[in-house]
């Protein structure tokens, strides 16, 4: 069996592949470790902190663009964060 994300061979077994970490599409394969996202809780808290302190909304926002259980979340998360950048910036500059 083949991994179908980076094409390396993975064990019949195997849960993960060992080449790109990704989980196996093996239908006889039932404990299959769950990909744990952003629950709303924190997305709100992080945008709530980053209305204040914009770095944090853009590292965390860029972090989790490379993970595809936060991708759409850390997109807002990050168009908020760049938002208030902006906003911030104009505030401070006077314009």
């Amino acid at each position: 069996m083949y991994c179908r994300f980076c094409g390396k061979e993975v064990k019949e077994k195997s849960i993960v592949c060992s080449g790109c970490g990704r989980p196996v599409d093996d239908p006889s394969n039932l404990t299959k470790t769950p990909i744990m996202g952003w629950t709303w809780g924190l997305l709100f808290a992080l945008i709530f902190v980053s209305v204040f302190f914009p770095p944090i909304g853009l590292i965390f926002g860029i972090k989790g663009l490379f993970s595809e259980a936060t991708k759409v979340k850390a997109s807002v998360l990050l168009t908020v964060a760049v938002f208030t950048t902006l906003l911030w910036a104009a505030l401070i500059l006077g314009l």
